[in-house]
């Protein structure tokens, strides 16, 4: 009796199932950057129950177009105290799949802001 089992190698599925859930993973993040020493401009409207609670929020939420020689772009509107308590930006999958088809060329950009208080 002669049998013969055959056992098909698991690792090229596994390298690529963790290759695609890398990459969906990483497609997607928020930073934050917050000013300990500040005072944040109050909203006692603002109910969420995140990291905003009580806080004036603006939210920037657009595609933006470069040219080919712009690098840089400005979307920030200025605080009247001049100063930011703190500021996300976020990235999704739909925002690097966007800029990766139109070369850099078209942005999606999601940013929220809080101003510090006035003096």
């Amino acid at each position: 009796m002669n049998t013969r089992i055959c056992i098909r190698p698991k690792l090229p599925l596994l390298l690529l199932s963790s290759f695609i859930a890398l990459f969906f993973l990483s497609s997607c993040y928020s930073v934050r950057i917050v000013n300990r020493e500040g005072v944040p401009e109050p909203d006692p409207l603002n109910t969420a129950d995140n990291f905003y609670r009580g806080k004036k929020v603006h939210v920037l939420d657009t595609t933006i177009s470069l040219k080919l020689i712009e690098g840089d772009f400005y979307l920030i509107e200025r605080c009247p105290s001049r100063c930011f308590f703190s500021v996300e930006y976020r990235v999704t999958f739909g925002g690097v799949l966007l800029s990766a088809i139109t070369f850099g060329k078209k942005r999606r950009v999601k940013i929220k802001y809080v101003c510090m208080k006035e003096q």
